[in-house]
């Protein structure tokens, strides 16, 4: 019986990287969490989600001349720290990019509400 090791994203990242690469990356965002996307055997590395960078993206989405796609390119050269450059150039891998860009902007959204 053939068992398959299922590797986490970070996992992922370290055998592409190195810890050590991505504590230093890390190191430079005082800590914060770095962003890893995997699409089969593609890994890109992305600094955290800034103020400038989310900002950006919103306004790119919304403007009729950009729309959604070109807003996920900027918003993924704003934060690309290293990776596979498929995953920029290579529209199979882009178009799966996209979603876990939206991803990542969907888990920094908040709730608010009046007591």
């Amino acid at each position: 019986m053939n068992k398959t090791t299922i590797k986490t994203v970070a996992q992922i990242a370290e055998e592409k990287f190195s810890k050590e690469k991505l504590e230093q990356l890390k190191a430079q965002f005082n800590g914060r969490k770095l962003n890893i996307i995997v699409i089969e055997d593609k890994v890109a590395v992305l600094a955290p989600l800034s103020a400038k960078a989310l900002s950006d993206y919103t306004r790119m989405v919304i403007d009729p001349k950009a729309g959604p796609e070109q807003a996920t390119r900027l918003l993924l050269d704003q934060l690309w720290l290293g990776g596979d450059e498929e995953i920029r150039n290579d529209e199979d891998y882009f178009m799966s990019a996209m979603v876990e860009m939206q991803n990542l902007i969907e888990l920094k959204k908040s709730t608010s509400g009046k007591w």
